[in-house]
């Protein structure tokens, strides 16, 4: 398992690391719904069908506890909760539903552990590889 990698080089002139260079990932693609289905199908032997309707319904019951605000934290993946965005108001009495919210969104964080240097080691990061890109 290994995610490649190239240079890009900083050219915001205000930013103190300009000049300076940063890797970036490159992506390999996206994965698709269907694909996730046959991966998880050749994984444990289920069939297409179970691996369907497993997903499915994690999608369906990810969305509603998620609606009921509640954080979902799947082992070894990670945390997702819903969080608002909105415009600020100066009296809260002035503050309207319909008017101030401006957005959902998920958030996600990652499971993982610190490590001996105080870093968090993300489950999902864990014995990746880092290849140039070609």
């Amino acid at each position: 398992m290994a995610i490649r990698i190239k240079l890009i080089k900083n050219n915001i002139k205000r930013s103190s690391a300009y000049g300076k260079y940063f890797a970036k990932t490159v992506s390999q693609g996206e994965v698709t719904f269907d694909e996730l289905v046959m991966a998880v199908c050749e994984r444990n032997g289920m069939s297409q069908g179970a691996a369907v309707g497993l997903l499915t319904d994690l999608r369906g019951v990810l969305k509603k506890k998620l609606g009921e605000g509640q954080t979902v934290v799947l082992d070894g993946i990670g945390r997702f909760s819903l969080r608002v965005e909105s415009e600020g108001v100066d009296d809260p009495k002035q503050f309207s539903l319909r008017r101030h919210i401006t957005r959902i969104v998920c958030g996600f964080l990652p499971a993982g552990r610190r490590g001996f240097g105080r870093r968090i080691q993300y489950d999902v990061c864990r014995d990746v590889q880092v290849e140039w890109d070609k």
